[in-house]
């Protein structure tokens, strides 16, 4: 994007800021169970009324989730497509990354997509954004297939591409999924696919925990194969992201269950939804909201944008017990220049006694937000 001077890109920002929010996720939105972050306790539980029998009526009223037609673009408000995951290269080298597609639908359509990648062995990141207006996508039968200046993400059922070059370093996967997809939903709903915002409206949401990917990566001219499992989320709805942040864990455990984690919390860091997804190879199940307890342990402040995350973690699951914790803590990602937000997405270790531990992505949302409505003088 070339550059603006600072008036146009004030007026610039506040325009996007309606239509685009990044969120992963990622990845992208993303995507769990729903935690909100009580700022006078530092603990985050799950609210009483994130699973009342309301949701289940008010998503009863859409049409229901619809693969693989719904892996297509649909027009909506807010709409990402989301790929995040460890990747393993023969030689033991270990990169973290994630993929993002947002479209998002208002006065104007714009498509963005994001890439980052963090070699885990030097701790050095890498990321690039895009935008662009309209819909940078291929006429397809089925699937998406997004294609912004060489970048390339497109997916069908349970065929995926991902392509993007930038900086001296390039990611080229191709992945393949052996399950069925996972529908998330609200625990006591009866419409698999849905998840009920409240004032912040409707989202449809599936996931594809465990994508089996194999590809290359290049850093510095080297290039490397790698394999891995990739998590992938498909979001879409007219939720109002704008006004929304949230905690997000995709963790995969030792034990082969796959957990999803989100925290939908307001701009003051009010609670709005909690809802979560345990998963494995023969079925999914909805967890109760009081069947979870978030609590934040460690904090990083960037020293980018001095917005501070709460990266370290202890959940506490029906299973027991996890804490989770960065493996890179500086896993910002600015993406004022397209989406108008800055959001924390990054690999995690997951250890204790829920699954076994495990590894996985983690993603925070809304802190730039939160952390200027607690400023001094607000």
């Amino acid at each position: 994007m070339k550059p603006y001077d600072a008036d146009r890109s004030r007026t610039h920002n506040r325009r996007i800021a309606t239509w685009l929010v990044g969120l992963v996720v990622a990845g992208a939105i993303c995507a769990g169970l729903l935690y909100a972050w009580n700022p006078e306790t530092d603990r985050v539980v799950a609210p009483a009324t994130a699973a009342r029998p309301g949701p289940a009526e008010r998503t009863a009223a859409l049409a229901p989730l619809n693969l693989p037609a719904d892996d297509a673009p649909h027009g909506a408000r807010m709409e990402w497509w989301y790929y995040s995951g460890i990747l393993d290269a023969a030689g033991g080298q270990r990169y973290g990354f994630h993929t993002a597609v947002f479209v998002a639908n208002g006065l104007v359509k714009h498509t963005v997509m994001h890439v980052a990648l963090t070699d885990l062995q030097t701790g050095k990141r890498y990321a690039s954004q895009k935008r662009t207006g309209g819909v940078a996508a291929q006429a397809s039968t089925a699937g998406f297939d997004f294609r912004q200046e060489g970048w390339r993400v497109s997916g069908a059922g349970p065929t995926h591409l991902l392509r993007a070059a930038f900086d001296g370093v390039s990611v080229a996967l191709d992945l393949t999924d052996a399950r069925p997809p996972v529908a998330h939903r609200a625990a006591g709903s009866e419409t698999p696919g849905l998840l009920d915002f409240g004032p912040g409206g409707i989202s449809y949401y599936y996931s594809r925990p465990r994508i089996a990917a194999r590809g290359e990566i290049s850093v510095g001219g080297k290039a490397v194969p790698v394999k891995g499992q990739v998590w992938f989320d498909h979001q879409w709805g007219d939720f109002d992201a704008v006004t929304l942040g949230w905690n997000w864990f995709a963790l995969h455990l030792t034990d082969g269950s796959d957990v999803m984690l989100y925290a939908l919390f307001d701009a003051q860091g009010r609670p709005i939804l909690t809802a979560g997804t345990v998963s494995t190879a023969s079925g999914s199940v909805a967890l109760k909201p009081g069947e979870i307890e978030l609590t934040p342990l460690d904090r990083w402040t960037s020293p980018h944008t001095r917005v501070d995350y709460p990266v370290g973690w202890r959940i506490r699951l029906p299973s027991g017990e996890l804490t989770v914790k960065p493996i890179v803590a500086d896993s910002e990602f600015d993406a004022r220049e397209t989406t108008a937000n800055i959001y924390w997405e990054g690999p995690v270790r997951a250890t204790g006694t829920a699954g076994g531990g495990g590894e996985g992505f983690m993603e925070l949302s809304g802190y730039e937000r939160l952390n200027a409505a607690r400023a001094p003088g607000k």
